[in-house]
């Protein structure tokens, strides 16, 4: 079992100097290196000394970036009318200027409660946050500490820095645009960018296996499918046996009905195991369901399947 472990996220090393919320220029501290040993260690990244990101890509270990200090132009909406615009929505980054992000990565940031956070390809970032004229401002970040490797690390430590730098921030419409000196980095919103996809007339590749706070994965035979058709009926394959059934739907639950399974023997424990896991989740009765882009949560009681599709 992986261990994760809340601490607080260190920017990456080297004076940097930017605009204030008020203005004033301020110089930053030095930090340390988050990337090393199993999974590092992090220190404490203050909102208000913040300023000129350095390349924390280390060369080739990660992303480079020529951010540097100096006005960036940009103007956003009252700070009052901005906080209520982001709270509750999650944006995906779709490009940056003066920074190369890694590549097969999304990077993802989210607001609510107060509370900014980030997931960048290695750990989860959040921190308090709130609108300082036109800039966003977040006093300190905290962090998972997850071991990566080093770029992904790098990447992690860019975006802590560049949140905690005070960007300047617009939003028209869906698209979130975020600037420090020479970085400009553009985001859509989720829903927009990825949104969420209907239940009916498509196929789920069943992934991940939960069981009360466990999240397994199995390596097996065949993929799990699920598919619910627009007429109410339901096909399910374990990797194993088949099965069918029809549902209707209740806002956020599933009611199953008229679900039968044959009964091949499996041919290994893994599909033994998933067989009768997703038999128990996906029986005659109510299940909870929600999808989230790509991504369907199915649970009954303390058992649950997560599938993605297309």
């Amino acid at each position: 079992m992986r261990l994760y472990v809340l601490v607080m996220v260190g920017a990456v090393s080297g004076a940097f100097v930017a605009a204030g919320c008020a203005g004033e220029t301020v110089s930053g501290d030095e930090m340390g290196d988050s990337s090393g040993g199993d999974g590092g260690t992090a220190s404490e990244s203050g909102g208000s000394e913040a300023g000129t990101l350095g390349n924390p890509g280390g060369g080739e270990a990660g992303g480079t970036s020529s951010l540097s200090g100096g006005a960036a132009g940009a103007v956003g909406d009252p700070g009052g009318e901005l906080l209520i615009e982001l709270d509750g929505r999650e944006f995906i980054l779709q490009s940056a200027e003066g920074y190369t992000p890694l590549e097969g990565i999304t990077v993802r940031i989210w607001f609510g409660d107060g509370e900014l956070g980030f997931a960048a390809g290695c750990n989860s970032h959040s921190g308090a946050y709130t609108i300082c004229g036109t800039q966003l401002c977040v006093e300190s970040m905290a962090s998972t500490l997850m071991g990566c490797d080093a770029a992904r690390h790098a990447q992690d430590d860019f975006f802590a820095e560049f949140f905690t730098s005070q960007p300047y921030v617009t939003l028209v419409g869906d698209e979130l645009t975020a600037v420090v000196g020479d970085v400009t980095l553009v985001l859509l919103d989720r829903e927009a960018a990825d949104p969420d996809r209907p239940l009916t007339g498509r196929t789920w590749d069943v992934a991940e296996f939960m069981d009360g706070q466990s999240v397994s994965a199995y390596a097996l035979p065949a993929q799990p499918t699920i598919r619910f058709a627009e007429d109410g009926s339901m096909q399910i394959f374990t990797s194993c046996n088949t099965g069918e059934g029809t549902f209707t739907t209740n806002e956020q639950t599933l009611v199953l009905s008229n679900v039968a399974y044959t009964e091949q023997a499996c041919s290994d424990d893994n599909t033994v195991i998933v067989d009768a896991h997703i038999q128990a989740v996906l029986a005659n009765g109510v299940v909870s369901y929600s999808i989230e882009a790509a991504r369907l949560t199915l649970t009954r009681g303390e058992m649950g399947l997560a599938a993605r599709t297309e």
